[in-house]
């Protein structure tokens, strides 16, 4: 089912006359925070990433165990699960802009405090640390992303920070193969240049004007709007007002819990295989007799990108519920195929797996697309980061194991058990997914 047939909701009043900014062209300002935003996303893949290069080196530097490297190249995703859960409302309360600036600023930080590294519980704890900043990156880009694009363009803006967070984890990818082994602690610090050349971008960027007016400051908000979209243009009032309460316990009091469960467990649905299998490619790739080395990492990478792209276009084509229910399906398939039948010739396994990570990477394109839709802007953030938070539950403990469960019981006991996930987000699209394709932000 495509976009053009879907009908929009009932929006808020405006005043006689204007136009919803919603309603708007694509200008200046709207690129300009989606740079900033796929800026950040790059920085996420790209620490998440990286720690697949550099854990191996480290782990003989540092006689790590199989366990202790799960614990590090997981204890970034248990960062966004902590300030996911907790500091998601922080930008709620105090505004994007300002929790989108200086969230750059620690990631300079703490990526560079890892060229000072000596054992394995200060890279853990500076790999927690940047993925608190990682969570607070999640609640707020995708937050202020998506209000400032356009209704009809946010599939396009919004699908399009996947790609990016993609292209950061390849990059990070990349770079670690042609670095030197012993340098890994440089390695780790390289995200501070990326980090660095987006905190520049968001000096630029202006407070979100659907925050200001979700505050009770209409006129500040309109003020934003006027200058840099036009005279002609208004923001629809927001149904059911405003509120100055913004406390976690307002945000479950206020808002359905089916849906505040299901924009976290779609989320973890789709990531615990995602993170544990491509942290871990070499040797998942060596065990299915496929042969790990660069060359064909890169052949999964290039299918990643690929996965992003189609991702977009399901974007664009599909509804949200559709969306997700298809995808779902068809990763559990291929999982319960590549479990169930270890035998079968290597090309058909290679077919089977480059069909799932394809299709895996392209169910990714949603995550930062559905979660801002689901709540009111008073609840943005907060909404996104529970939602962040409980995805990395399944992260975490996917990623944390997985090199245990790949040791001890064999890669097609594994691929099984990491069908579940799929399988638990397919029943759950089916009872709780809403549908929020061009649906106003505040609409009723």
């Amino acid at each position: 089912m495509s976009d053009r047939t879907t009908t929009s909701p009932r929006t808020g009043a405006l005043p006689s006359g204007a136009i919803s900014v919603e309603d708007a062209p694509v200008n200046r300002l709207v690129v300009l925070v989606a740079i900033g935003a796929f800026g950040g996303i790059f920085v996420d893949g790209y620490i998440l990433g990286v720690i697949g290069g550099a854990v191996g080196p480290a782990g003989e530097e540092l006689g790590l165990s199989a366990l202790d490297q799960g614990l590090i190249a997981a204890s970034a995703l248990i960062g966004i699960f902590v300030s996911g859960m907790f500091f998601g409302r922080i930008a709620d309360r105090f505004g994007r802009k300002r929790v989108f600036f200086w969230n750059l600023v620690g990631f300079v930080v703490v990526s560079l405090a890892q060229l000072f590294v000596v054992g394995t519980w200060d890279l853990v704890a500076l790999r927690l640390l940047l993925g608190l900043l990682i969570g607070v990156e999640y609640a707020v880009g995708t937050a202020l992303l998506a209000e400032f694009t356009p209704r009809l363009k946010r599939s396009v803006f919004l699908g399009s920070i996947a790609p990016f967070w993609f292209v950061g984890f390849i990059a990070a990818f990349v770079v670690a193969h042609f670095w030197p082994a012993d340098q890994w602690r440089l390695l780790l610090a390289t995200s501070a240049v990326p980090a660095f050349i987006t905190l520049l971008i968001r000096f630029a960027i202006p407070e979100s004007p659907r925050w200001l007016q979700s505050r009770g400051r209409d006129a500040e908000a309109q003020e934003i709007v006027t200058r840099h979209f036009g005279e002609q243009y208004a923001l629809p009032e927001v149904v059911g007002g405003t509120d100055e309460e913004t406390s976690l316990r307002s945000f479950f009091r206020d808002n359905d819990w089916r849906r505040v469960l299901y924009s976290g467990l779609f989320w973890f649905c789709q990531v615990g295989p995602l993170f544990a299998i491509f942290t871990f490619i070499g040797p998942v790739l060596d065990s299915l007799g496929l042969g790990g080395g660069f060359s064909a990492d890169l052949v999964m990478n290039g299918l990643q990108l690929a996965g992003a792209a189609v991702g977009l276009w399901l974007l664009w084509a599909l509804p949200r519920r559709t969306f997700v229910i298809s995808t779902f399906a068809v990763i559990t398939a291929l999982l319960l195929y590549l479990g169930l039948w270890p035998d079968q010739p290597l090309m058909l396994t290679l077919v089977v797996f480059g069909a799932f990570v394809l299709i895996i990477t392209a169910s990714n394109s949603i995550q930062y697309v559905y979660p801002p839709e689901m709540f009111p802007t008073r609840y943005r953030s907060t909404g996104v980061g529970f939602a962040a938070a409980i995805s990395r539950v399944g992260a975490a403990s996917a990623t944390y194991l997985f090199p245990f469960t790949l040791e001890t019981m064999g890669v097609t006991t594994t691929l099984l058990i990491a069908a579940v996930f799929p399988a638990v987000g397919l029943a759950a699209s089916f009872l709780w997914a809403p549908e929020t394709k061009f649906a106003s932000l505040d609409g009723d």
